[in-house]
């Protein structure tokens, strides 16, 4: 219905208290009336703008805008998305009328379209908005060269993170540098409203250049915004504590890609412990927040082995989703989805595989029901959990039930790399590896090959482009490839295979010997029996040797875990030593072999007593 003019003024003061009410809600975490207040403005609003647009439209323009942020905090994407759209269009129009008043609109709803359409996995359109957010201030400033940097730095933020998703890792770096460095001039003009957001776009990008291998400087970024957020939260109490928790969240993430264990740990508990106390004062805000935190703890206190705590950590992360999802499933119930998630691996890593396979099974029951209802933005997730559950099916024998669910998740990411490669190839090679376990087990010699055969030029791909991210993938890709060669009968190639394996692990033990190590020492015991085979009895020497010295130097730091590698590795040094005709040597090697076989069985059967 049409305004009558006398009303519009009343109608835009009504429209105005309500986007107020609208941010005034989310901010305390009531998402659902802060939505419904967004879109009474906006119905207002578009009765305003059909009756005079000349005056009108910007503010149809800025109340959509904030209607797509109520969407996308509601987790409806597509709504979201369509919202971010009709911005876009109404400012473009705009543009054309008056480019000076309505460009720098424009740019600011073409990066925010961006934020929404990567959000809902169209990362294409999402980085053809974003650059042309960049292109649109950078017009801007060579007109006015200090107006509208701010702008700027947050859309080269968001053309950085489109790029890192869309597999473009140096691209990616090279934004978020140009990011940064506008970001810190605006700091240097003025620190008191641009240090916090130069934290924020720190916190922002440090997960992002992590995952596409730039862990060293995501680490650097990360301990950066957590230490502004620290200070800013003490200058005036309790003023970032929030933002603090969540940048101590991003150094946890960043300290474990790194092996920095103890620094990832100490990180998580103190975001854990802020949240906690936040959703204690403002539970509809922060109790997911906590929630997310909590299942973070329980990663880190898993990875150095504190498997009661970490259960105990998830536990209460997955008491707290459901209840939230009990209370507001189509927000909260993908955050119970997550828990369970962590909880499946806590109770693994805790040896409790039957637990964990259920808490997997409600996972994917969760994934599917949301999939029917927003397929575009559930979907990956639904196969992520479908790949863990296959993986903890396989660990259980259950082979069956793993085949079926290794298979789905495989249909799922040849859809999504064919319209989307970037962020899903290395999800479809991780699953066709899974299934290549299956299908050895089962005897299926051949399928098995072509499986992994697939997975391995997927791996060789990715690690072109990120070495350090794919590279771990690919060894251990290529030694699966070295099993199945053989059990095909092509010893040579199988050779070939686990030597490339282990010139990978050398590689990647010689970075960080914490993390890669621990599989080097097997495939150097793999490869010593295969050049054994093969006749190469030099290197086989050389290689025995080697594994035996890298497996005495773990089994010194975790002799539960490394003294049955030892003694079987000292076994095959011994045997090679004999092929190579020093039998006392030989001798010696094969009674310490044999001494360590009886002490380990002796201390398997008094835990077993």
């Amino acid at each position: 219905m049409l305004l009558s003019p006398c009303a519009a003024p009343e109608g835009a003061a009504r429209a105005g208290r309500l986007l107020e009410l609208s941010e005034r809600l989310a901010e305390s975490g009531r998402r659902g009336e802060a939505l419904d207040a967004a879109r009474e403005a906006c119905q207002i609003l578009r009765g305003m703008a059909r009756l005079n647009p000349d005056v009108y439209l910007p503010d149809l323009a800025e109340g959509l805008s904030v209607m797509a942020d109520r969407l996308r905090e509601a987790r409806r994407m597509r709504e979201g998305v369509a919202a971010s759209q009709e911005t876009v269009r109404i400012r473009r129009r705009l543009t054309r009328y008056d480019y000076d008043a309505h460009a720098s609109g424009l740019a600011q709803a073409l990066c925010r379209l961006a934020v929404d359409l990567s959000a809902s996995g169209d990362l294409r359109d999402a980085l053809a908005s974003a650059q042309e957010s960049v292109d649109l201030y950078r017009g801007l400033r060579r007109d006015e060269p200090f107006d509208d940097e701010t702008g700027l730095a947050q859309a080269l933020v968001t053309l950085a993170c489109c790029l890192s998703e869309s597999g473009r890792p140096s691209a990616a770096f090279v934004s978020a540098q140009q990011a940064l460095t506008v970001r810190r001039r605006l700091v240097r003009a003025d620190p008191d409203v641009h240090t916090p957001r130069l934290a924020a776009d720190l916190a922002r990008l440090a997960p992002r250049l992590r995952t596409v291998g730039y862990v060293d400087e995501a680490l650097e970024m990360a301990r950066e915004a957590a230490g502004l957020y620290r200070h800013l939260d003490e200058e005036e109490i309790g003023s970032c504590t929030g933002d603090l928790a969540g940048a101590l969240e991003v150094l946890a993430a960043c300290g474990a890609a790194v092996g920095h264990r103890t620094e990832a740990l100490e990180a998580a508990e103190e975001a854990a412990a802020l949240y906690r106390g936040l959703a204690r004062r403002t539970p509809t805000l922060y109790s997911p927040k906590a929630t997310h935190a909590l299942a973070t703890l329980a990663r880190r206190l898993s990875d150095v082995g504190r498997h009661c705590e970490a259960l105990a950590a998830v536990e209460e992360a997955v008491s707290l989703s459901r209840a939230l999802a009990h209370s507001a499933p189509d927000n909260h119930l993908p955050d119970l989805a997550d828990a369970l998630t962590v909880q499946a691996a806590c109770l693994r890593d805790g040896g409790s595989l039957n637990r964990a396979l259920a808490s997997a099974r409600e996972a994917v029951s969760i994934r599917r029901a949301l999939e029917h209802s927003r397929p575009s933005t559930e979907t990956p997730a639904l196969a992520e959990s479908l790949y863990v559950l296959a993986v903890y099916l396989y660990t259980a024998g259950q082979l069956q039930e793993s085949f079926a669910m290794a298979w789905e998740a495989i249909d799922i990411y040849r859809q999504l790399v064919r319209t989307n490669p970037a962020p899903h190839t290395a999800d479809l090679a991780r699953a066709l590896n899974i299934l290549t376990l299956n299908l050895s087990r089962a005897g299926r010699a051949h399928e098995a090959l072509a499986a992994v055969q697939e997975a391995v030029t997927f791996y060789r791909s990715l690690a072109q482009v990120d070495p350090a991210a794919y590279k771990p993938d690919l060894a251990a890709c290529l030694h699966n490839l070295a099993t199945c060669l053989s059990n095909v009968g092509d010893r040579s190639a199988a050779l070939a295979a686990i030597r490339e394996t282990a010139e990978i692990r050398r590689e990647l033990a010689a970075r960080d010997p914490a993390t890669h190590a621990p599989a080097l020492a097997p495939c150097l015991h793999r490869l010593t029996k295969r050049l054994a085979e093969a006749g190469h009895r030099g290197e086989a020497l050389e290689t025995a040797r080697e594994a035996v010295a890298l497996y005495r130097s773990l089994a010194r730091r975790r002799p539960d875990d490394f003294s049955r590698g030892l003694a079987g590795a000292l076994g095959t040094y011994a045997s090679v030593l004999e092929w190579a005709g020093r039998q006392a040597d030989a001798a010696r090697i094969r009674q310490e072999s044999e001494a360590m076989t009886e002490e380990t069985a002796l201390e398997d059967s008094i835990r077993g007593f």
